[in-house]
């Protein structure tokens, strides 16, 4: 007899886990995606993102990223990865040593 409460409860915890993981790996890219803010001049205007570019400029420059999006991402990446150790903790047996 299949014992159906177990079940649910065991397939819940398996997508909120899926769920939560993948959440936080995105949000961590979303971070890392965070582009430099944009200067004001003078009269109010916004600054150009950069020089224009044409299909053989594909060089990128590195500056931009406000600092508290990095630590974020890093953050959300190092959660994620406690995340899936601790699922792997949980499903080995043999981690099990106390």
């Amino acid at each position: 007899m299949i014992d159906w409460m177990a079940f649910l409860i065991v397939f819940g915890s398996a997508l909120f886990s899926a769920i939560f993981v993948v959440a936080l790996y995105s949000l961590g890219l979303r971070f890392l995606a965070t582009p430099s803010p944009r200067v004001r001049r003078a009269d109010g205007s916004l600054e150009p993102l950069g020089p224009s570019r044409d299909d053989e400029d594909d060089d990128v420059d590195n500056v931009g990223r406000p600092r508290w999006a990095t630590v974020s991402a890093y953050i959300c990446f190092g959660l994620s990865v406690l995340a899936v150790l601790v699922g792997i903790f949980l499903i080995i047996p043999v981690l099990h040593f106390w």
